[in-house]
């Protein structure tokens, strides 16, 4: 399945680091951003779910081939991309690499797979797992993650959510040095994920 091989692409794209310079750097990292609802837009993708993005952020197609959602800011180096694929052919896939386990769930075992296969692409050094949880009633789990890319230091926050038909992958990332000024933010666009009703 060619969606569980984002990573590497997304990882060539992580940083536009040309164009911010360490003066801007230094000083997006002054102290945790609180926004307000009406600091986010609401989008929606495919008439199949809708997510809160900040306003600052706009969208950009270039971050990954098989997002279907994808928005970034590059002067405060905050970037959201979502994934999404459909839930039985993942749980087909995985059993017929005998790599599913039957004891937990679909959404644990596809959080499980996704990040298993990210630490082994990226050079991570520190994960810290928010566990089970709902999402607007779905069956979720939020990930935060520490790592080396291409040589910057790069903070994740992961959202994984079982829909209906289809699971999530929720991914945002800044720098390292501005993950606890953007934590918040990251979560509420998270947190902001509904599936349209048709």
């Amino acid at each position: 399945m060619k969606k569980l091989f984002f990573v590497l692409v997304l990882l060539s794209l992580i940083s536009c680091k040309e164009i911010i310079s360490e003066t801007l750097k230094s000083a997006s990292n002054s102290s945790v951003e609180n926004l307000s609802d009406s600091d986010f837009k609401q989008i929606s993708v495919e008439h199949i779910y809708k997510l809160s993005i900040p306003n600052y952020m706009k969208e950009m197609k270039s971050l990954n081939d098989e997002a279907s959602l994808q928005y970034a800011n590059i002067y405060k180096e905050t970037y959201t991309v979502v994934i999404h694929e459909n839930k039985q052919d993942f749980v087909n896939y995985f059993k017929e690499l005998n790599e599913y386990d039957d004891e937990i769930s679909v959404i644990e075992n596809y959080s499980q797979a996704q990040t298993k296969f990210f630490e082994a692409n990226v050079d991570i050094n520190k994960t810290d797992t928010y566990g089970l949880t709902k999402i607007n009633g779905y069956n979720a789990r939020q990930i935060k993650m520490k790592g080396k890319t291409e040589g910057q230091d790069i903070g994740y926050i992961v959202g994984y959510i079982e829909g209906k038909e289809h699971l999530y992958m929720v991914m945002n990332w800044t720098l390292v040095d501005r993950l606890n000024k953007y934590e918040n933010t990251f979560e509420s666009v998270n947190n902001s994920f509904k599936l349209i009703e048709n």
